[in-house]
């Protein structure tokens, strides 16, 4: 068993974070620069709202913060933070998406898939996730745009990073240091989306 009440997760709950992920996301972006002040970010799968509330800091009062998920996310009273309820496969959410921005810079998604223990097929679903949230990022994301998604890894791995390759310029894998030792999750950073 991993030791929930480390260093990461005492910081969070000293901090007013929701989670100990908000500090991977600060650390990835803080090497990568994926989101700066002003920009327009889509978080995908972002219950409890520890990723929502580390852009809404980066991006400051100018910027917006869009979040998506089937679980409702609450306490995050920023004015420019929108939170939309529902399923990223349903045109509907997308439509809600859009009547707020038509024009992200950067989508990102620490979601996950429930567990089941068993490595192969938790890495399976993850990836089938991420596509699904792939695939509705690029109905948003300008060209240029950025794309930072979290992957339990595992051999259909590097067939994915093909693929992305030829939507992006730039992908980067990352381990960030607030990610559990015991824990076989990655973050892919996309720069650069190459568009239609």
């Amino acid at each position: 068993m991993y030791k929930r009440k480390d260093a990461y997760y005492k910081k969070a709950k000293k901090e007013g974070f929701k989670s100990r992920a908000a500090y991977k996301l600060i650390e990835i972006n803080n090497k990568y620069q994926l989101i700066k002040k002003g920009d327009v970010v889509l978080d995908a799968g972002c219950a409890p709202g520890g990723w929502s509330q580390a852009v809404l800091t980066i991006v400051g009062k100018k910027g917006l913060v869009v979040g998506i998920d089937i679980l409702p996310v609450e306490g995050i009273t920023f004015h420019n933070f929108h939170f939309i309820q529902g399923n990223l496969l349903d045109a509907e959410t997308l439509n809600k998406v859009l009547d707020i921005s038509r024009n992200f810079d950067t989508v990102i998604s620490d979601a996950a898939p429930n567990t089941t223990g068993q490595k192969i097929t938790d890495h399976v679903n993850s990836l089938e996730l991420v596509k699904t949230i792939l695939s509705f990022a690029e109905k948003v994301l300008k060209k240029g745009g950025n794309f930072l998604f979290k992957l339990f890894d595992g051999e259909d791995r590097d067939e994915f990073i093909k693929l992305l390759k030829t939507k992006f310029s730039t992908i980067k894998i990352i381990r960030p240091d607030a990610t559990r030792k015991s824990s076989f999750e990655i973050y892919v950073v996309c720069k650069g989306y190459k568009g239609e």
